[in-house]
């Protein structure tokens, strides 16, 4: 039986906030030079960025690149007395794949270098891969790696201060093989919409206890690797279910008994569908995807989907009206997010009922 592992040392946040927006800010915390050390390879595949704004990968860049810096010097020093108790044994890594046949090179190397600056700290590379989609750029990236290391993060999710060395911390422990990060949802705007998303949307709340403990699953935006384990590892693939990959290399590694590991202070906030039209674009994806997971789909698989999404928007709207404080959502905001999520819930369910009853019209379409 896999307890929960209480032995490792404690995170301390960065000084320089994760998002802060000088990119050029220089850390002067110093690195213990006694403290374990390994190499880290960031597979950062760019195929998100196309749904979000365009300052979420800038703030995910810049918190690697603090990151980065806290954890790695060519001058440590001994003595510091703030020193992270890890440190990278060379810079940090990151690989940015992309689909060459969508992203015009030269345009994707000027933005790039618009949200990238230099540092001792950083070894960015830009990898094209030509026709490949989401799991199959994270594959391609992880091919390239070469880092004790590999994690998988995704261009729309901005990782907190202690991420990376919560991540290389849990790693230190030989059973660790696998880690999973806490992914939720970023509700710094304040708004009805991003909490209300937060409490009913697929991912969990923000982790506030922490600590490292087994898990049954993972999101491929936020979790790490063995190098060793991942080379025989691959995402699988599955034409026209971009997400599928992930549920599938979950069920692999449960069959082969290796644990995946919850890491509570690897925690990374993702944002709330970007618009009406995403919003719109994930739910019936996510209706879609459920059918088409399943090839022998009847009648009856249709009905239970039609009551369990019943049961769950209840839920979810249940969830908003009890827990809505957790996520700082106003009593003047329940009503819209309760709508919101009845939304939600009712366009997924559309999403699964036509595909159902026309695979064909949704088979090529929808794949988010």
């Amino acid at each position: 039986m896999n307890e929960p592992i209480t032995n490792l040392p404690t995170v301390t946040p960065s000084p320089i906030e994760a998002d802060a927006p000088n990119l050029r800010s220089r850390t002067e915390r110093p690195v213990d030079s006694t403290a374990p050390a390994m190499s880290v390879s960031i597979v950062l595949e760019w195929e998100n960025m196309t749904y979000a704004a365009e300052e979420r990968p800038r703030q995910t860049l810049a918190s690697l690149k603090t990151q980065a810096e806290a954890l790695f010097s060519t001058a440590p020093s001994p003595s510091a007395k703030n020193a992270p108790p890890i440190r990278l044994s060379a810079p940090l890594e990151v690989i940015l794949p992309y689909n060459s046949d969508t992203i015009d090179e030269a345009e994707f190397l000027r933005h790039a270098a618009d949200l990238i600056t230099e540092s001792e700290a950083l070894d960015v590379r830009l990898l094209a891969v030509s026709g490949e989609t989401y799991c199959f750029q994270k594959n391609a990236g992880a091919a390239a790696a070469t880092g004790d290391l590999v994690i998988f993060l995704d261009s729309d999710v901005t990782p907190e201060p202690t991420w990376l060395a919560a991540f290389m911390q849990a790693f230190l422990e030989p059973r660790v093989q696998v880690a999973v990060g806490n992914t939720y949802v970023d509700i710094g705007r304040g708004d009805a919409y991003s909490r209300a998303m937060a409490l009913s949307w697929m991912f969990p709340l923000r982790d506030t206890l922490g600590g490292v403990k087994p898990s049954t699953w993972f999101y491929a935006n936020n979790v790490a690797f063995r190098k060793a384990v991942l080379r025989s590892h691959q995402f699988p693939h599955t034409p026209g279910l971009k997400h599928r990959p992930a549920a599938l290399l979950v069920q692999q590694l449960e069959r082969e008994g290796i644990t995946l590991w919850h890491v509570g202070e690897a925690r990374g906030h993702h944002p709330a569908p970007n618009g009406p039209g995403h919003f719109f674009l994930r739910a019936v994806a996510a209706g879609r995807a459920r059918i088409l997971s399943n090839p022998s789909s009847s009648l009856s698989t249709v009905l239970n989907f039609i009551r369990a999404d019943i049961i769950e928007t209840g839920w979810c709207c249940k969830r908003i009206v009890v827990e809505g404080s957790k996520v700082e959502l106003k009593s003047w905001q329940v009503p819209a997010a309760i709508g919101i999520t009845i939304a939600y819930y009712a366009l997924r369910l559309s999403g699964s009922l036509v595909t159902y009853l026309v695979p064909s019209l949704m088979r090529d379409r929808f794949d988010l």
